[in-house]
């Protein structure tokens, strides 16, 4: 239990670090202090952690159950006996 939820907040933290640094990256390349080839590596490195922390918070898929087959319902018939009532 305890690995999961450390999982969870390893990649919060890097994908937080991720959106924080194109916050960052994206006006200082506009501003002309940060060039615009460092930019593009940064923004590669971060699409790149993204990515793997979204592959590491899904879970494998788990394989389909199948559905119990149904059992075939055969209808009543009713009949009417004495007194008028079905039975």
């Amino acid at each position: 239990m305890k690995h999961e939820w450390i999982k969870a907040m390893v990649g919060k933290l890097a994908a937080t670090g991720t959106i924080l640094l194109f916050l960052v990256l994206v006006p200082a390349a506009a501003a002309g202090s940060v060039p615009l080839w460092a930019a593009v590596l940064l923004g590669l490195g971060g699409v790149l952690l993204l990515n793997g922390v979204c592959g590491m918070l899904l879970t494998a898929e788990q394989p389909e159950k199948q559905p119990r087959p149904v059992a075939p319902v055969h209808p009543v018939t009713l009949r009417v006996v004495r007194g008028g009532r079905a039975a």
